[in-house]
């Protein structure tokens, strides 16, 4: 097989957007995997610092690999719709179905298994038996569908590219437009954490902190030709499509990692698993969040916020401004056993505003509940 040639980028210099930023996160073990439009397969170790060929995929059209139940169960989808499945952690694939369309996107796995499919056209398809049949479940209105992607709390996100973005909350049964990033040029879709990113061609990084309603420019890269945004469960990723790779602990401030080395990068992927239980629907509420006390805040001191725990929890507080930016975090405070508890925070040097405070649990969960200060 013979391979293009090798292109270094040139240095990607990055834009700083936030007054107060995350603490660093270190790099998680997850293994990164660039796929090339050769067939070939790359794979990083180290969070994108540095990456070697790892043998080849089936196709030269792959749009997206995933995790099923463990690292070794990776399961991958071309563009002209077949998909393949790895039981050992992508050193050998075999064929196990094909979507009925040659548009196909995107792919992620349910937190049950199934197998989900988007296509540019908006349809949606299932497969219930690990890819080996698929069946239409669900039109998305629009088009120009680019990115599909699992969002917290059993969530389901896609993505056009002219920046619209519809929710799911049934595991991809129905959908609704929820919001949209004001751009023409979006190619992907990730979570991290509680918030969503979308990453455009022109290297913008746009941020969620709530589910995808409302949408602010956080970061920006100096460089065209962004493919693809992937996630190591503590870092972002994005990949130009001449393989050149950043990082990013928050989609704010973004560091040069390393390059792929190779034309062209079609799609990134990881190793994570995707499949994992959640809360049945109708369960009853695991956290709660009450409006602070005193909200508004008249002139000096902070605010008490009550919550209800169906356990022992620890939950840590961010606060964010208007704009989306991160102003202030409170450590995480323990609480031992179910019921309501109170955490009292007064944040320093806060300017006068409505701030969106996000409350979340070390097991995952998170609310958010608006705090006004006036002056």
């Amino acid at each position: 097989m013979s391979r293009k040639p090798a292109r270094r980028g040139a240095a990607i210099s990055f834009a700083v957007t936030a007054a107060f930023l995350l603490a660093a996160v270190p790099l998680h073990a997850t293994t990164l995997f660039g796929l090339l439009d050769t067939g070939e397969a790359y794979r990083s170790t180290n969070g994108g610092v540095s990456w070697s060929a790892f043998g080849s995929v089936p196709v030269h059209d792959a749009v997206g690999l995933a995790a099923g139940t463990s690292a070794s169960d990776l399961y991958l989808a071309s563009r002209s719709g077949s998909l393949y499945r790895s039981a050992n952690g992508g050193a050998t694939w075999a064929a196990v179905g094909a979507v009925a369309a040659s548009d196909v996107v995107g792919l992620t796995l349910r937190y049950d298994g199934g197998v989900l499919v988007l296509t540019q056209s908006g349809t949606v398809y299932l497969s219930p038996d690990h890819g080996v049949s698929f069946a239409a479940l669900a039109a998305l209105t629009g088009s120009n569908w680019v990115a599909l992607s699992p969002g917290p709390s059993g969530r389901h996100y896609a993505l056009t590219a002219t920046g619209e973005v519809s929710e799911s909350l049934d595991n991809g049964a129905t959908w609704t437009t929820v919001g949209a990033v004001a751009v023409s040029s979006a190619v992907s879709l990730r979570r991290l954490g509680n918030s969503l990113y979308v990453l455009m061609g022109t290297g913008e990084v746009a941020r969620s902190i709530d589910h995808g309603r409302t949408w602010v420019t956080v970061g920006a890269m100096t460089a065209s030709g962004m493919r693809a945004l992937a996630d190591d469960g503590a870092n972002l990723i994005a990949v130009a499509e001449t393989g050149e790779v950043a990082t990013s602990t928050d989609g704010v401030t973004w560091t040069w990692a390393g390059a792929i080395n190779q034309l062209s990068v079609t799609a990134l992927g990881t190793d994570a698993p995707l499949v994992a239980g959640v809360e049945e629907q109708g369960s009853p509420p695991r956290f709660v969040v009450r409006a602070p006390y005193p909200n508004p805040r008249i002139g000096a001191g902070g605010a008490t916020f009550s919550i209800t725990s169906a356990g022992s929890e620890r939950v840590r507080l961010d606060l964010f401004g208007a704009d989306g930016r991160l102003l202030a975090s409170r450590a995480g405070e323990s609480f031992a056993g179910s019921g309501a508890h109170e955490i009292h925070w007064e944040p320093a040097r806060l300017p006068a505003g409505t701030y969106l405070v996000r409350l979340t649990t070390a097991s995952g969960r998170t609310a958010s509940t608006k705090w006004t200060l006036v002056r």
